[in-house]
C-alpha cells in the first residue's frame, strides 16, 4: 500500500512481479473494451442508430402493443428437426466474452496479488502467475475456438479449464493457508 502513497510516476520502479501483474490486468482491460466497442457495433451501431429498435423492439416507448389473447408458441416450419441445442449465436459469444473479459481477469489481478505477498519462491511466483495468465487467456479464448468448430477446440476447452482450476486454486490456498497457520 505505501507505493499508493508516494507521488506519482513510480511505475517502472515497481517489482518485476507486480508490473507482469498490472500488464496482463490491463492488456486484458484493453481486449475487454475493444469487444464493448464491437459489442456495441453489434447491438445498437457505433452511431446509436439501432437503440430504439435494440431496447423498444418494433414498437415505440409508452406505445405498448395490444394483448393478444395468450401466450402463443412461435415455431420455425422445420420445427420437428430442430436438434437440441443450436449453435451459440456470435450476439452471445460476443457478451459472454465481454463480461468475463471484465470480471476473470479482474479475479487472476487479486489472487495473483495475494499469492505474491506469499512466502513462496520466485520462480513458484513465477510459474503460478503465468499459469493462471496463459489460463484466463485461453479459456476466455476457448468458446471463440469451439464455436468456430476447429479440431480439438473441445478438448482445448477442457485444458484451459485445468490450467485455470489448478493455477487459482494454488493462489489462493497457499495464502490463506500462510494467513491462518501458527
Amino acid at each position: 500500500m505505501q507505493d499508493f502513497t508516494r507521488p506519482s510516476g513510480r511505475l517502472r520502479a515497481l517489482p518485476l512481479g507486480a508490473r507482469i501483474v498490472y500488464s496482463v490486468f490491463l492488456g486484458f482491460t484493453l481486449l475487454g473494451l475493444g469487444f464493448t466497442s464491437w459489442l456495441t457495433h453489434d447491438m445498437v451501431g457505433i452511431d446509436l442508430s439501432r437503440a430504439n429498435e435494440y431496447y423498444a423492439g418494433e414498437t415505440a416507448i409508452g406505445e405498448p402493443e395490444e394483448p393478444a389473447g395468450g401466450p402463443s408458441l412461435v415455431l420455425p416450419p422445420d420445427a420437428e428437426n430442430l436438434a437440441a441445442f443450436e449453435p451459440m449465436p456470435q450476439r452471445k459469444l460476443l457478451e459472454i466474452t465481454h463480461f468475463h473479459l471484465f470480471s476473470m481477469p479482474v479475479y487472476l489481478l487479486i489472487l495473483s496479488h495475494m499469492y505474491l505477498l506469499s512466502r513462496a519462491g520466485p520462480k513458484a511466483k513465477l510459474a503460478w502467475v503465468s499459469m493462471g495468465s496463459l489460463g484466463t487467456l485461453l479459456h476466455i479464448a476457448a468458446p471463440w475456438l469451439v464455436a468456430r468448430g476447429l479440431a480439438g477446440a473441445v478438448g482445448f476447452y477442457g485444458a484451459s479449464g485445468a490450467l485455470l482450476l489448478a493455477s487459482y486454486v494454488v493462489m489462493s490456498a497457499v495464502p490463506l493457508a500462510e494467513m491462518w497457520r501458527r
